[in-house]
């Protein structure tokens, strides 16, 4: 039973195999300012309700969105998360992310029984927001279990 315990909290997290990122920029701000920037009214309370939102005394607020305004002019914004050590909202912007994802749950069925390439699209709304995809996979490791493999970098842009 013991044994279980301190085994469980590495098997919760185990579907992410990989989330490397090639950082350009980690922009931070305080709850505060978020809080001011994104409600109308003053949050001398704010408390942080997941790894994606705040509570400003009462109203939700998307890290998301406020990042979205925030870095409107870097093409390599990639995603937002509160980081609860520092009580700051991190805007991340990077050029290249390679993410990997083991398909061991149930509800992970819907991810991995689409198209790699929709999956992808999926992740590429949460993970890396600005770049594109270039390459989308679904393959089996060694024990039979699904992995979602995606790619994304920044492209150049096509001359017309």
């Amino acid at each position: 039973m013991v044994f279980a315990i301190f085994l469980f909290p590495l098997f919760v997290f185990s579907h992410v195999i990989q989330d490397d990122v090639s950082t350009t920029d980690k922009l931070r701000f305080p709850f505060k300012t978020v809080c001011q920037r994104m409600v109308t009214h003053e949050s001398p309370l704010i408390e942080i309700v997941s790894g994606t939102e705040l509570d400003c005394m009462g109203k939700k607020v998307d890290v998301g969105q406020f990042c979205d305004k925030e870095t409107a002019a870097d093409p390599y914004y990639l995603r937002a998360y509160v980081d609860r050590d520092t009580k700051e909202v991190v805007c991340h912007s990077g050029k290249k992310v390679l993410f990997k994802y083991q398909c061991v749950k149930l509800k992970d069925r819907r991810l991995c029984e689409s198209s790699a390439r929709a999956s992808c699209e999926q992740m590429k709304m949460k993970l890396a927001k600005r770049l594109d995809i270039v390459h989308s996979s679904i393959t089996k490791n060694e024990k039979g279990i699904k992995e979602l493999n995606c790619y994304f970098e920044s492209l150049p842009l096509k001359e017309l």
